[in-house]
């Protein structure tokens, strides 16, 4: 019993959480504002925002080679900013604080995680192709598989639509392989709160489709994302299903067209081949979506790691 009460807090704390911490570059506050705003008042939740000023040291020897950086007037001229930032959140009454820490990005914000407990991280991504991703991208690209807290990503494809802000029509792609249960769980528990659709969707490779026997496996995918909701036609929005056939990124980006969807709910990891999106499918939908897009990283289990191999062997179809 006590572990099932420990189990639903988490839950609880995941889909509404009490502590929500604000990454930000200082350049995505304006678009990175009205999410926050919204997402604290329904939960309600503390805010915190933090800015990682990158150090002399650590920049490329073209860059430290500038004769002289004001450090202390960067780091003032960043408070200043990230306090304007605060204060326009306070005014919706809203609990907000700032923090400014010299030092690597993605160590900065995990630590202030721990720190402050927040159990919800939003960010904004600039998705610039490869280079973007060696720059700024790859921030978002390492925390959604290191971070243990839901990430909210708002891409560049998805700043300038405030209808996103609060979400109606939710889409979750589901492996059907691995620990997929936890994200299904939050992706309905944040549709429920939201009064959200849901649509749960599972993408089959298509070559494995066409070599089995393609009728059977989209009617036994189906059922088995039928099965992921207890009564899914008692939920109220209702949750739906989608079962398609391609390239997985791909296709999620089409299905979220197709369901004119608000949020893109997203379990990555890349466990095994048939698991979750691994980091970089996850963000080549981050940096191409529409919409915002909550990443949820799964932990594999450790039998899980043992059996990749026999997990791939046997993953059969109903034929």
């Amino acid at each position: 019993m006590e572990k099932f009460v420990e189990t639903l807090f988490e839950k609880c704390a995941l889909a509404a959480p009490d502590r929500i911490l604000v990454a930000t570059d200082l350049t995505d506050l304006e678009y990175l504002t009205p999410h926050i705003i919204a997402q604290a008042i329904a939960c309600p939740a503390h805010v915190t925002l933090v800015h990682a000023v990158i150090v002399t040291d650590s920049l490329p020897v073209e860059a430290a080679a500038v004769p002289y950086i004001d450090m202390s007037r960067i780091n003032r001229d960043a408070r200043l900013m990230l306090m304007g930032a605060a204060r326009e959140i306070t005014a919706h009454g809203i609990c907000c604080d700032a923090v400014v820490r010299n030092g690597y990005a993605t160590d900065i914000i995990r630590e202030e995680i721990k720190r402050t407990g927040a159990t919800r991280l939003i960010m904004g991504t600039h998705g610039r192709g490869k280079l973007g991703q060696l720059v700024l991208g790859s921030v978002a690209q390492e925390l959604i598989t290191r971070v243990n807290i839901p990430v909210f990503v708002v891409g560049p494809l998805a700043r300038h639509s405030l209808r996103h802000v609060t979400p109606r029509r939710i889409l979750h792609p589901v492996s059907l392989m691995g620990d997929y249960q936890e994200s299904v769980d939050l992706a309905v528990e944040i549709a429920q709160a939201c009064r959200a659709e849901l649509t749960l969707l599972h993408v089959l490779d298509r070559d494995i489709a066409d070599a089995i026997n393609p009728e059977r496996v989209l009617d036994w995918a189906g059922n088995a994302l039928a099965a992921l909701v207890p009564d899914p036609t008692d939920l109220v929005p209702r949750v739906y299903t989608m079962v398609t056939t391609g390239k997985l990124a791909d296709e999620i980006l089409n299905a979220a067209d197709q369901t004119d969807a608000d949020l893109i709910v997203l379990g990555a990891d890349g466990g095994h081949r048939f698991g979750p999106l691994s980091a970089s499918a996850a963000y080549q939908v981050l940096a191409a979506a529409k919409c915002p897009v909550l990443t949820l990283r799964h932990e594999p289990h450790p039998h899980q790691m043992d059996a990749r191999k026999r997990e791939e062997v046997h993953f059969t179809f109903p034929v």
